[in-house]
């Protein structure tokens, strides 16, 4: 396996569109790093980049300690999983396994042996004298894996695997995935547009917005201490509320508001030193729905008077969606929780899970 280092990696297409720019990131030996981001956000481009499938503008891939630039997708030692599978229904899936090793003209008794290993591991030994019609979605994605095993590449690059799959399949397959990962210890990098699915997996996430990297980190580090607005936004589902708010300071005491006053906030002293060195009369206050109980915190912290509109049952879990003002807030309470449409609460969290933003340029202010 192999270390791969992106080095202010550019690229500009004819007519100017920049699709991704001077992106920078160092994934290790072994790691599994997913990007994520919304269409058209440049993480498939990359990923595209780094198989040597979509031409570099400038910057540099390195795998390996190799720079590849100008090598051929054949030559950078990769292995590539698409979402379309990219399987020969005609061949059985031995054959589609070991396809690539008879290519490479392999020993047959060697090919015998990865493509029987593989299977072993991705639970397909019944499988192999079948044909890709003969298989179900799941199954044709673990061929595509075990095809892709079998080289015993530097690296695994993966465009979007289990979009093709329904709710239950692609749960179970990621999970297939991530034991894949614990057990070859592979250098893989995951594109997906499912934040859910990057939180589950990867070791670490990178999130791409307009062809910038945005925040490399951990799940927990991008949820708990989010850069930016964006970032805070996308990661954790449901999404995080955002509210407009206006900075009053009062006898040495910083406190946010609405316009209506219907949403308040009283800081700690961090987050208060972190506004006034911001020197803003305005900030965006992001709460996330699983941080908001019913009744406001004894000790300070956020206040939200609103009204519900809609209640969903979630099993363990009930989904509020009320209105404050111009505001839907999305709170996530016990599904015990006797709230019905049209009654009015209070809602309410700890100012240790209050976000401040930068309602100019969407940099986190202060999280604490």
């Amino acid at each position: 396996m192999a270390r791969v280092v992106l080095k202010d990696l550019t690229k500009r297409y004819p007519g100017g569109t920049l699709a991704i720019d001077k992106l920078n990131l160092d994934i290790a030996d072994g790691e599994f790093v997913c990007f994520v981001g919304p269409s058209g956000c440049g993480k498939t481009t990359a990923l595209r980049m780094i198989a040597g499938l979509e031409e570099i503008t400038s910057g540099r891939v390195e795998i390996g300690g190799r720079v590849v630039n100008d090598l051929s997708p054949r030559d950078r030692d990769i292995a590539l999983v698409f979402q379309s599978y990219a399987l020969y229904p005609h061949m059985t899936v031995y054959d589609n396994m070991s396809f690539g090793l008879r290519l490479r003209k392999f020993p047959k008794a060697d090919i015998d042996k990865s493509v029987r290993e593989a299977a072993r591991i991705l639970d397909l030994e019944p499988y192999l004298d079948r044909k890709p019609g003969q298989l179900s979605g799941g199954q044709r994605q673990r061929v595509a894996l075990g095809r892709a095993i079998v080289r015993e590449p530097a690296a695994f690059l993966m465009d979007e695997p289990l979009s093709n799959l329904d709710a239950k399949l692609r749960v179970q397959t990621r999970a297939e995935i991530a034991r894949l990962h614990q057990r070859l210890e592979a250098t893989m990098i995951y594109v997906t547009h499912d934040q859910v699915e990057a939180m589950t997996m990867a070791d670490r996430i990178a999130v791409m917005n307009l062809g910038v990297l945005e925040q490399a980190g951990t799940p927990q580090e991008l949820y708990e201490s989010p850069a930016n607005r964006f970032v805070a936004g996308f990661i954790g589902s449901p999404s995080m509320n955002f509210v407009d708010m206006t900075v009053a300071d009062v006898d040495g005491t910083v406190g946010l508001s609405s316009a209506d006053g219907a949403i308040s906030a009283a800081l700690t002293d961090i987050q208060a030193a972190a506004v006034r060195r911001l020197g803003s009369r305005s900030v965006v206050l992001g709460v996330r729905p699983e941080h908001l109980d019913i009744g406001a915190p004894a000790d300070g912290g956020l206040r939200i008077q609103a009204v519900v509109d809609v209640t969903e049952f979630l099993g363990n879990d009930r989904l509020i969606h009320a209105s404050s003002g111009d505001y839907d807030i999305v709170a996530m309470m016990d599904a015990n929780e006797p709230l019905k449409v049209g009654d009015k609460i209070v809602l309410g969290a700890d100012p240790r899970h209050v976000y401040l933003f930068d309602a100019e340029s969407g940099a986190s202010v202060a999280a604490a």
